[in-house]
């Protein structure tokens, strides 16, 4: 018998392997649209596991949207479940240049905040997917526990409890640090910021994919740092290609990159590639500054690694946060720098914002030592994903022929192609007029580039409300 990929020593569920198994049959063709999928017996059979681990298998994939069950006919890749367009690729800027006026965006990120509106736009995660009760269960816990602590300001690197919590996390990123090497930040953006003044200089060239997170751009303009925007695929990331002909034409001195689910195209950079990515910063002594924030939102059977994972030599920075798993409004995030830059870090986040919220940070540890944030991480996945397919089935269903549009296996956004005629900053006043949020792919890049994209927040609590918008917007875009 050939041996079953099904993996036994491991704590992820055997019903969740075999779910991951058939969504990459279906991703990569091995299972085409409408095609029937091996019955509960033959599956059971043929990966050596129960049939009742492949009906709660089934169970899920049908109740995500990929596959459905017909009448005494058994089960089907669903039609809707993955429409197959080719990947999302984008042209690199020739020339670092810096960065102007990124704050022409200030618009369109006040409209991702807006209560007011129907939130398709921010990469925000809905309040109700998130623990709301059991946080401020903690919260509470820690401030009637030791209430001075709780009013204090925090130790410059963070809470030590805090500090251990996320230390033990980076296990499953692929590496091990130590406590008090992790810096406590006030939220990503912070980490980033502070990644950034350690690592460079004003008039330095630091290069990014393109299209980017436009919180990154404008990161850049502020520090006076020269933008270097590098093509990047939504099926791969960063076009390794094109950065290792610019690393040697040109004085690149960090690369800010997320290589698991770049917003706003999703991609995810494969375990080859991360490691050649690194061996080529390494080669034209390039720091890395990697932003996982969205690293734990994955699809796959197992949680990416990072590319700091594969750096071996302890020179690159890891950022992230609970911004997207936990709460965005707690601004709780981290950088794990090289630990011979770690002072430096210190340093500049002293004059910085000095401390990070001290009742948040305990009430954080509290809940990540106390509270099911492993089962709370599979439920908000699994809702993300099976948004995904809904509101893919919606795109297109109502909004206009031939786009194209990206299927992540991770992360809470999917980006749309329109034809080149189409003007996405018109499609964004025009949604506004309609209490929609959406962002225009030029928010994306300082070029002017990606005018007939569009970022969705997939991260949404669907209701008939949301359906109604996107069909909104489906038919505000064949005016555009």
């Amino acid at each position: 018998m050939a041996r079953s990929p099904i993996l036994r020593n491991t704590e992820i569920s055997l019903y969740t392997q075999v779910e991951g198994l058939i969504k990459n049959w279906i991703s990569d063709g091995t299972l085409q649209f409408g095609s029937r999928i091996p019955s509960v017996r033959v599956m059971s059979k043929k990966l050596n596991v129960s049939i009742s681990t492949v009906n709660q298998a089934y169970a899920l994939l049908e109740a995500h949207g990929h596959i459905e069950a017909k009448p005494q006919s058994g089960y089907f890749v669903k039609k809707t479940s993955q429409v197959s367009t080719p990947a999302f690729k984008s042209k690199a800027l020739s020339q670092p240049r810096f960065v102007k006026d990124s704050s022409r965006n200030l618009d369109i990120v006040s409209a991702c905040s807006n209560e007011k509106l129907i939130p398709l736009g921010g990469a925000v995660i809905h309040t109700s997917l998130l623990p709301m009760a059991s946080l401020q269960k903690s919260l509470l816990k820690v401030i009637r526990q030791n209430p001075e602590k709780a009013m204090r300001y925090s130790p410059l690197g963070g809470i030590p409890e805090l500090q251990k919590e996320i230390a033990k996390r980076t296990f499953d990123a692929g590496f091990v640090t130590k406590t008090d090497n992790v810096i406590v930040t006030n939220g990503c953006t912070e980490a980033l910021n502070l990644a950034l003044k350690s690592c460079t200089s004003p008039g330095d060239i630091v290069a990014v994919e393109s299209p980017t997170f436009h919180g990154i751009l404008r990161l850049i303009e502020d520090q006076g740092l020269k933008l270097l925007e590098l093509p990047a695929r939504s099926d791969q990331g960063i076009d390794l290609e094109a950065f290792a002909e610019k690393a040697a034409k040109f004085k690149i001195k960090a690369a800010l990159v997320t290589p698991n689910f770049l917003n706003p195209i999703g991609s995810l950079m494969s375990d080859e590639n991360k490691e050649r990515f690194v061996q080529l910063c390494y080669k034209h002594g390039i720091t890395i500054i990697e932003d996982d924030i969205y690293g734990e939102l994955y699809f796959t059977p197992t949680r990416p690694l990072t590319l700091k994972s594969f750096d071996k030599q302890d020179k690159n920075y890891l950022c992230s946060s609970f911004s997207k798993t936990l709460s965005a409004g707690y601004r709780i995030g981290w950088v794990i720098p090289p630990e011979t830059e770690k002072e430096k870090l210190l340093l500049y986040k002293s004059t910085n914002t000095s401390s990070t919220n001290a009742a948040l940070q305990m009430a954080i540890a509290d809940h990540l030592a106390n509270h099911s944030y492993e089962r709370h991480l599979r439920k908000l996945r699994q809702t993300i994903e099976k948004n995904f397919s809904l509101i893919t089935e919606t795109i297109f269903k109502h909004f206009p022929q031939g786009i194209k549009i990206t299927h992540p296996k991770g992360g809470c956004l999917i980006w749309i192609e329109f034809s080149q005629d189409t003007n996405t900053l018109d499609l964004f006043e025009k949604a506004l007029k309609k209490n929609i949020s959406v962002v225009p792919g030029c928010a994306f890049s300082t070029t002017g580039k990606y005018m007939n994209c569009l970022r969705i927040n997939a991260g949404v609590l669907w209701s008939a409300e949301v359906e109604k918008a996107l069909i909104e917007i489906g038919t505000l875009a064949k005016t555009c």
